[in-house]
């Protein structure tokens, strides 16, 4: 009997296979794949606004989790990774598979909830990779991966924070509301309506450069991105915005303002351009349809004078609008 010594798929595995017993050879052969890095992008890529650096994944922002294997991988069902978010309403933060079968690389997605909230940073257990009753097995052989982790886990990267307004030494702490108007009638703002929305801050806000001119709200209506212009407020606790609603305007589900949609001039002193838990998604009360003009008047009406063609004194105009 022959001895052969070979490295087998697994990452420091070492097999032994014996020469004549082929069944036993070709199991070595099809180790299963393991992990061999996971990667999970900062919150900057996920921003589709603005390029700013940012250490946070706010409300509707998508916390994705790409989990490589040492060989390619075929995926059932819908395995998840669990992610260690210390306040997760109903303990089930999941970042659940979402594509790469066929290949050696799974992309995992989350999107935040507003009641998801994480100052120390998100972490990620060696154990956190779970089939949730599906699969993943090697696309060769089918063996099944193993899924631990192992030292790609991570524990509170304060780089990947969620809904988390920085409230060290009395400064950055963001936006604590938001303030905003109604339409004129109905729950729809209409063509040459004005949107207006008003941040509020929990104490005095300071700004360099000519901010009426280059500081802006992002607001998105349907698939457009608008910029409310600033209006009034700087060095106080409350800054005002507003927006025109233009003619192309469309959005059934409302208006929205994520936790980035505070953009341009430097913002110092007391506070940051972090809108977090304070976003507006989809805000069924205020849609928008700049294809319809605002309520305005279509005729007025008079009544007749009580006999003749003129009124006297102590007569009552009645006018109908």
């Amino acid at each position: 009997m022959t001895l052969g010594r070979v490295a087998a798929r697994a990452a420091g595995v070492v097999g032994i296979v014996l020469a004549g017993l082929g069944a036993f050879g070709d199991d070595l052969a099809a180790q299963a794949p393991t992990v061999t890095d996971l990667v999970v992008p900062t919150a900057v890529t996920t921003n589709k606004w603005t390029s700013e650096p940012n250490t946070n994944f706010f409300v509707s922002e998508t916390i994705y989790v790409r989990v490589a294997f040492s060989d390619s991988v075929d995926v059932t069902g819908t395995p998840r990774v669990a992610l260690g978010i210390d306040t997760c309403p109903g303990d089930d933060c999941f970042a659940t598979y979402a594509s790469g079968t066929g290949t050696d690389t799974l992309v995992f997605e989350y999107v935040v909830r507003g009641g998801d909230g994480d100052s120390n940073g998100l972490s990620i257990a060696a154990d956190a990779l779970k089939l949730n009753s599906g699969t993943i097995n090697a696309s060769s052989g089918g063996a099944a991966a193993n899924l631990n982790l192992g030292t790609h886990a991570f524990t509170d990267d304060a780089t990947r924070k969620v809904n988390t307004l920085d409230l060290g030494q009395g400064k950055n702490l963001g936006v604590t509301n938001i303030l905003q108007n109604d339409p004129a009638s109905g729950d729809t703002y209409k063509l040459g309506e004005t949107i207006w929305i008003t941040l509020v801050f929990p104490d005095r806000v300071f700004f360099t450069g000519a901010v009426n001119f280059n500081i802006n709200v992002l607001i998105k209506i349907g698939d457009k991105v608008r910029r409310m212009t600033y209006d009034s407020g700087g060095s106080t606790t409350q800054w005002v915005f507003r927006y025109a609603v233009q003619a192309n305007d469309l959005d059934a589900d409302g208006y929205t303002i994520e936790g980035h949609a505070l953009v341009g001039a430097t913002i110092t002193a007391f506070t940051s351009r972090n809108i977090g838990r304070q976003a507006i998604v989809n805000d069924g009360d205020r849609k928008v349809d700049g294809s319809q003009g605002p309520p305005g008047v279509t005729s007025v009406t008079l009544g007749a004078p009580a006999g003749g063609d003129t009124h006297f004194a102590g007569d009552t105009i009645q006018a109908t609008v």
